[in-house]
């Protein structure tokens, strides 16, 4: 398997994650004996190492009610290596607590990854809103 398609897997198992809302599959992707910087839009901070990371996702999930989609696309990597790094788009669509309407993200993320024992694993995330459409 190339690195392109390693990496477009581990993106497709942060996307499935999401979707299904499962917080073990959202931390299988991160390098657990490595402090990843995981920087999410909706908190100011970043967080670091995977105590930090595991607790995240076990309770950003909790927050979520339900998950009507979860797309990435645009999905581009640079291998340099046992480093490599992916952008992608993404698309969130659910269910939140004491809204009416659907709570929607429209987001571009940055995934720097290296390659140990030969598996890549994450080592820092950075997501962003997208900016509006170019004229």
């Amino acid at each position: 398997m190339t690195t392109q398609e390693e990496i477009t897997r581990l993106i497709e198992t942060y996307r499935t994650g999401w979707a299904d809302l499962d917080a073990e599959v959202l931390g299988s992707i991160w390098d657990s004996n490595y402090e990843t910087i995981y920087c999410p839009i909706e908190l100011a901070a970043p967080l670091r190492g995977h105590a930090a990371l595991s607790a995240y996702f076990t309770n950003v999930v909790q927050l979520i009610q339900a998950v009507h989609s979860m797309e990435v696309s645009s999905i581009w990597i640079d291998d340099l290596g046992d480093i490599a790094y992916a952008f992608f788009d993404f698309r969130f669509v659910g269910d939140m607590p004491g809204k009416t309407e659907p709570h929607i993200v429209n987001g571009r993320n940055t995934i720097i990854c290296h390659r140990i024992a030969e598996k890549w694993k994450g080592i820092h995330y950075h997501e962003s809103l997208q900016g509006p459409p170019q004229q």
